[in-house]
């Protein structure tokens, strides 16, 4: 007897095969999109928690403020270890009106912080750089709009059409060269031997050689600018840029406690920076310095600097007290100190359209002023001017992330 068998459907398979693909899909989909979930939740979690340990400022004062208000800030800052030693001088009509200092200079000499006490002022430097710049142009040694190339023809950068770039757009931020940050974090020593300013630009500009914008078309701000504004200064004068500034700039405008470097007489009233080890720029340190030249001690989440210099000065260089920091702020308002009346309008113009040159920040339509602000790895600064007021503010501060700014905001509003 003869079976047959009748054979099982033939139909083609390929739409369980595509299921099975799409289920597949879907399946590796969804383990995906719970890893990337659970990522997110740990990212979230350690961002928490990173925010709960970091060191956060007090809230500042709101509202009508006494000088006795400022000062409990000033403590509450301190207790916050947001800072770690704040001085405060306010000049008005070149007087001094107000001073104070708080915290711990150097806790580990146990010298408080007083009204003597030295702070890296940073990017505050700018405004003394500014001065000697246009001081020259009052002596006929320079022109605004002189071509940066006419002074130094070495200097090699991405042609871009239209206008050359000149001094004018150096001082005021539209000359379209590059910021040197995160890089000038770097750019520290921990000696006094500081280098040439000409010789080290020169060695800098081949990594900044692509310009952002063309001369003139935009404003951003840039360390590099003022970097080549300083090899202007020994180009024309044929002196060390340090030598000119202490010249032209600090001794006219009475800054006894303002240098380069650490002399025997700043020594002893130096500030050592702190910064919180939960810090934007924490992450990027590392790659920048040798920490172990960087770190004098670690507190908690706070770490303690050794003595730090910054190798490209004329941007970042000069340390000071904060009555010196003032006194140069009042040098950038009041005629006669350094520049004259017409010169000085340059760095404060009254009309809202026109480039301060020096100061990087302006506000207050009904209250003018002129600000710039300095910080970097241990320090903040801020110094502002009120110009119609003859008011001049200094604050400085250890402490990378102190809120310089904050405290200048609560003394321009107290009444003198």
């Amino acid at each position: 007897m003869r079976l047959e068998l009748t054979p099982r459907s033939t139909k083609p398979t390929g739409d369980f095969d595509g299921r099975d693909k799409r289920e597949g899909h879907k399946t590796i989909l969804a383990m995906t999109l719970r890893i990337l979930f659970g990522l997110l939740i740990i990212l979230l979690l350690l961002g928490v928690g990173l925010y709960t340990a970091a060191i956060k400022a007090p809230r500042a004062p709101q509202g009508a403020v006494e000088q006795g208000d400022v000062i409990d800030y000033l403590d509450r800052l301190i207790v916050s270890k947001v800072a770690t030693a704040v001085s405060v001088a306010v000049l008005r009509d070149g007087d001094m009106i107000w001073e104070h200092a708080a915290g711990q200079a150097n806790p580990f000499e146990d010298r408080t912080a007083t009204l003597d006490t030295i702070y890296h002022i940073w990017s505050v430097t700018k405004v003394a750089t500014a001065l000697a710049v246009l001081d020259l142009i009052e002596d006929g040694l320079l022109e605004l709009d002189t071509p940066v190339t006419a002074v130094l023809p070495w200097f090699n950068v991405e042609a871009k059409e239209g206008r050359s770039m000149t001094v004018r757009d150096l001082l005021g931020h539209t000359s379209g060269l590059r910021d040197t940050v995160p890089a000038v974090f770097g750019w520290l020593r921990y000696d006094d031997a500081l280098p040439n300013q000409t010789d080290y630009l020169k060695a800098k500009v081949p990594d900044y050689r692509s310009l952002l914008f063309k001369p003139g078309e935009d404003r951003r701000y840039s360390n590099l600018g003022y970097m080549v504004l300083g090899a202007i200064i020994e180009a024309v004068t044929g002196r060390e840029y340090s030598d000119v500034i202490r010249e032209r700039v600090l001794t006219p405008s009475g800054m006894t406690s303002t240098d380069f470097t650490f002399t025997s007489d700043l020594a002893p009233q130096e500030a050592l920076g702190s910064h919180p080890i939960i810090h934007i720029f924490s992450p990027l340190l590392p790659f920048l310095i040798d920490m172990g030249d960087f770190t004098h001690a670690r507190e908690g989440s706070l770490l303690w600097q050794n003595r730090i210099y910054v190798e490209a000065t004329p941007p970042t260089g000069l340390i000071a007290s904060a009555r010196d920091a003032a006194k140069l702020a009042q040098a950038a308002s009041v005629p006669g100190v350094v520049l004259q009346a017409e010169t000085l309008g340059l760095m404060r113009p009254n009309m809202p359209d026109q480039t301060p040159l020096g100061w990087f920040e302006r506000g207050g339509e009904t209250r003018p002023w002129f600000q710039h602000l300095g910080g970097g790895p241990g320090y903040a600064a801020t110094v502002r001017i009120y110009p119609d007021e003859g008011l001049a503010i200094a604050v400085l501060a250890s402490g990378t992330a102190a809120p310089a700014s904050t405290v200048v905001d609560l003394i321009a509003r107290l009444e003198y």
